[in-house]
């Protein structure tokens, strides 16, 4: 179906939330904010780690749905009961969502064609986003973008694109006097990043083995079957704990 832009509509989206999270849980001390809110990591899933009292994932369904996804695909694996039994069928959310069980070991382009075989999904155009994330970006934009003529052959993907905050504080430094300038606590670096949210057609299941940014990606630049779209609005993601606080407090 197409509106009035002439653009298809677009109601499927799957989520990657097979991962272990290891950089996030790997010691064995949680503060006492999440220890508080009842998460315990060695029985629930990364996605599940709560923001203002909500898990991670549940807002990314919400933000989904706000974008006309109805059908929401996910991808399950390591510590998946606390998902499934979570969220059920979706109907709580208005939404319909489906699991598929993929191996946590591959990589991303592995667990994407993995869940599509085993959820059967046939529509020609679909979302694919991680759990990790927060994000106001609209999804019309990647929509639009897409469907922008660019070549005879049609574009396979479109990735969402930011500018990520360095974690780091940045020191300009004169090496010949020794004087530090200035100083920068993270700031954000103008550098183009992928956003973890992509838009893909169907076409694209040849080309998903191993990871999608080493190799799914680069074969799609060299055949000039890839596009971008750079959102300069809200967009984090919860890697750390230290990531959590920051985030929990400002949401």
């Amino acid at each position: 179906m197409k509106n009035r832009e002439n653009l298809p509509e677009i109601d499927t989206a799957f989520i990657l939330a097979g991962g272990r999270g290891k950089r996030m849980f790997s010691f064995s001390a949680l503060p006492d904010g999440l220890n508080n809110l009842g998460f315990n990591p060695e029985k629930m899933h990364k996605s599940m780690i709560p923001i203002r009292g909500k898990p991670l994932l549940e807002h990314n369904i919400l933000w989904l749905k706000k974008w006309g996804i109805k059908k929401m695909v996910i991808g399950v694996g390591y510590q998946k009961e606390s998902i499934i039994n979570y969220f059920g069928d979706g109907r709580k959310w208005e939404v319909k969502i489906i699991y598929a069980e993929h191996n946590p070991e591959g990589g991303t382009g592995d667990a994407l064609k993995e869940d599509m075989e085993k959820s059967r999904v046939k529509e020609d155009y679909f979302f694919v986003t991680n759990s990790d994330q927060l994000t106001s970006l609209p999804l019309r934009e990647l929509i639009k973008i897409h469907f922008s003529k660019m070549n005879k052959k049609e574009a396979l993907a479109t990735i969402g694109l930011v500018y990520p905050t360095f974690p780091f504080g940045k020191v300009e430094w004169n090496s010949k006097t020794h004087k530090i300038t200035n100083f920068r606590e993270k700031p954000v670096i103008e550098i183009p990043t992928s956003a973890g949210i992509y838009l893909f057609s169907k076409e694209i299941k040849p080309y998903l083995n191993n990871d999608l940014e080493k190799y799914t990606f680069p074969q799609l630049v060299q055949e000039n079957r890839i596009k971008g779209y750079l959102y300069k609005g809200f967009w984090d993601t919860i890697n750390t704990i230290k990531d959590w606080e920051r985030l929990n407090n400002q949401f």
